[in-house]
């Protein structure tokens, strides 16, 4: 398959036009080639090794494999920190109305419900606010539901079967969003308004999809936060110029988010290898890949691999000679991003740094997020839950996650 079927060919602000305008640019600097590795000198964290487990799902076989998605959770956390009655948030991956890859997996969203429902959670909420392209909501005008995405995306059908209530955070109202910031130096010149849904559950749980981005080169984990923001947040991040990474990695660090989230849970079943984050490529490989982890980093580290794994062994090599360089163009589109959607604030939008793949550790995002935490890793741990019989996907996976 090579795009999501549900691909509005005038979206995103003439994409293709900027595509065919690739070859005309110049060459970038980018990690892990003509300038120093950035993570190279990172202290060493020798006490630190995140876990993160998986199980591989055969390809078509993923409603037989409840079982291997309890396991794998059973492996991450003792679900010590969920008392009877408790009130748990998953955060969707909801930029759009696209269905899985493009939006979280709704069958991994069912298993999840299920899950957290026999081990005692009480109300189980599910929802997020979808990207600026299709919901802009105000203080004096509104466009598009993130409601009417979801049931686009075939996960608001998901939530009602199995239990879990929707929620979608621009529906609660302008003034209903809380002012907070991260702790401790930050790349975030003004506070963020972020949904008050974190002050009314106990625990907050991510499920995002894997995926190439346009502008950040991945969406995982670390960029989910982005969902929380009010619009007014939203375009402060988009005009953040050379901050732009470091600025998404740091919402999910607010107070009120950091201290209840307890698991990332990603589903790569299928990846969007090229463009994202709404439409691109689609790999659905033999073996797809499902991982869970307590800690952001690792979610992300494994993350990225599985996305280049998908992009080097699973996608055409005309897909990657004519989309695979679109992050080239991610702060120019960016511009144009918020020119279209904040007018009058684009006057001056700061270039913002260009990454392309290299180092996993020099990403600008797992950087920042180094940097904060001290140190890098001394290592990733990654637990498979399951075998597979192809030893060369672990192995390439567990080559580019070495620290």
């Amino acid at each position: 398959m090579n795009l999501n079927k549900k691909i509005n060919r005038r979206k995103f602000l003439g994409t293709s036009a900027a595509l065919a305008c690739t070859a005309m640019l110049p060459p970038v600097v980018t990690a892990g080639e003509e300038q120093e590795s950035p993570s190279k000198d990172l202290q060493v964290l020798k006490e630190y090794h995140p876990l993160v487990n998986s199980v591989w799902i055969n390809k078509g076989q993923h409603l037989k494999s409840s079982d291997l998605v309890s396991d794998m959770l059973d492996s991450t956390t003792d679900f010590s920190w969920l008392s009877k009655g408790d009130k748990v948030l998953i955060k969707l991956a909801l930029n759009s109305g696209n269905e899985f890859p493009a939006t979280s997996d709704p069958w991994l969203l069912k298993q999840v419900v299920t899950i957290l429902k026999n081990k005692g959670a009480g109300e189980v909420l599910v929802g997020d606010q979808s990207g600026i392209e299709d919901v802009q909501w105000g203080k004096d005008s509104k466009r598009g539901s993130s409601r009417e995405l979801c049931q686009s995306a075939g996960l608001l059908k998901a939530i009602n079967e199995n239990g879990a209530t929707p929620v979608f955070f621009e529906e609660a109202g302008y003034d209903s969003y809380i002012q907070t910031s991260p702790p401790g130096t930050h790349h975030w010149k003004f506070p963020l308004w972020i949904s008050s849904i974190v002050n009314q559950v106990d625990h907050i749980i991510f499920m995002p999809r894997v995926s190439s981005h346009v502008m950040g080169e991945l969406t995982s984990g670390l960029k989910l936060g982005v969902g929380f923001l009010r619009e007014d947040s939203r375009r402060d991040f988009h005009s953040g110029g050379k901050d732009f990474f470091a600025m998404y990695e740091e919402i999910a660090q607010v107070p009120e988010i950091i201290s209840k989230l307890r698991l990332t849970i990603t589903s790569g079943r299928k990846v969007f290898t090229t463009i994202g984050p709404n439409y691109g490529d689609v790999t659905e490989p033999e073996y797809g890949l499902v991982f869970a982890s307590e800690d952001l980093l690792a979610n992300e580290i494994l993350s990225y691999a599985w996305l280049l794994w998908n992009r080097e062994f699973e996608t055409s090599s005309f897909a990657k000679a004519t989309k695979g360089n679109i992050s080239r163009l991610g702060s120019f589109i960016n511009k144009k991003f918020v020119g279209k959607f904040w007018p009058a604030d684009d006057t001056d939008v700061p270039d913002f740094q260009v990454f392309r793949p290299g180092n996993i550790y020099d990403h600008p995002a797992i950087i920042n997020f180094m940097k904060r935490k001290g140190g890098k890793p001394e290592k990733i741990r990654w637990n498979q839950v399951n075998d597979i019989s192809d030893k060369s996907i672990p192995e390439y996976m567990n080559q580019q996650m070495k620290t």
